[in-house]
């Protein structure tokens, strides 16, 4: 797998922390925000899947094809697909946050 594109950053940090602060721990830390955003989302996501019995792929089609509108569900439906969307990007940023401690 190839390694992320890496931008280098100056982090200024007060007092002491500049010493105990290593570029592991911080992308560490980094992991850990991401993981929590993927639970986060990936909860979300879960929510409307317990609320409508199937998957986002399936729902959406099904309020594709459906003759009648129901307003609550379009809106539902474009809310789960921000989860959705939320949780792809957060998963794509902890693997690359993942192949950066390697």
């Amino acid at each position: 797998m190839e390694k992320p594109a890496l931008k280098e950053i100056k982090i200024e940090l007060p007092g002491d922390l500049g010493e105990i602060a290593s570029s592991k721990e911080i992308i560490k830390m980094l992991l850990d925000k991401a993981l929590s955003k993927v639970e986060y989302f990936g909860s979300r996501c879960r929510e409307f899947e317990e609320k409508y019995g199937m998957d986002f792929i399936s729902f959406k089609k099904r309020a594709g094809e459906t003759k009648d509108e129901i307003f609550t569900e379009w809106d539902d439906l474009i809310v789960w697909e921000g989860y959705e969307l939320g949780c792809k990007e957060w998963k794509e940023k902890y693997e690359e946050l993942k192949r950066c401690m390697e």
